[in-house]
């Protein structure tokens, strides 16, 4: 997987400090598993799927608590594994059925830095989802272990040749517990497959400050 950062944070002032959260993807990777090993998904290692996947840091130990995102794509649909919903796959389900892995979903709370499951189901505000459009308002309770960097949700791409170069649209905002609920909002995109080792064209970067 190759890691491009996009970070993309807003600078906010609140109870005299700022908090420090950062949102990136990784774009993109594309799903390698044995072919024909999930019985859903059998064409799953043709070389048409693409995962974009979106993270949140929290800086400073503050807890995340909401983000709404919505994402769209201009070719291609997204990718729903029929043994699976929006939330997080069932990590024992996995080996049965490889390519839910590669589901999209969102999730919340817990740093995973491994990038493997499980992952943690989310609470849902509102959800919207349509084959080149996702929006969704997720949520969890602090103290949650929403501290740290972990994934939020994940976007798998079915692209045939003819629907490439895609481009992935994402934008929205995060909340924490130290912000009290204000908004920090974030605006990635990039291009699949990359028209060069940079895959990122619009990048949103915003120094992270503290008084």
């Amino acid at each position: 997987m190759s890691k491009i950062l996009a970070l993309a944070a807003a600078l906010a002032l609140c109870a005299g400090a700022y908090a420090d959260i950062e949102t990136y993807l990784d774009c993109f990777y594309q799903p390698e598993l044995t072919p024909g090993s999930d019985p859903y998904v059998p064409d799953f290692n043709d070389g048409t799927y693409f995962t974009v996947d979106l993270w949140v840091e929290l800086i400073n130990g503050d807890d995340w608590t909401t983000t709404e995102a919505t994402a769209t794509i201009d070719g291609g649909e997204f990718f729903d594994h029929p043994f699976n919903d929006e939330t997080p796959p069932w990590f024992m389900h996995v080996p049965h059925y490889p390519a839910l892995e590669f589901d999209s979903f969102y999730c919340s709370t817990e740093a995973d830095l491994n990038n493997v499951p499980p992952y943690t189901d989310p609470r849902f505000a509102a959800e919207h989802h349509e084959a080149q459009y996702r929006h969704a308002v997720w949520f969890d309770v602090p103290p949650n272990g929403g501290v740290g960097t972990f994934l939020i949700a994940r976007y798998t791409i079915k692209a045939l040749p003819e629907d490439l170069p895609v481009t992935f649209h994402v934008q929205g905002q995060s909340t924490t517990l130290d912000g009290g609920g204000t908004p920090y909002p974030f605006e990635l995109t990039c291009v699949i497959p990359e028209p060069t080792s940079v895959a990122l064209l619009g990048l949103g970067l915003t120094l992270i400050r503290r008084r």
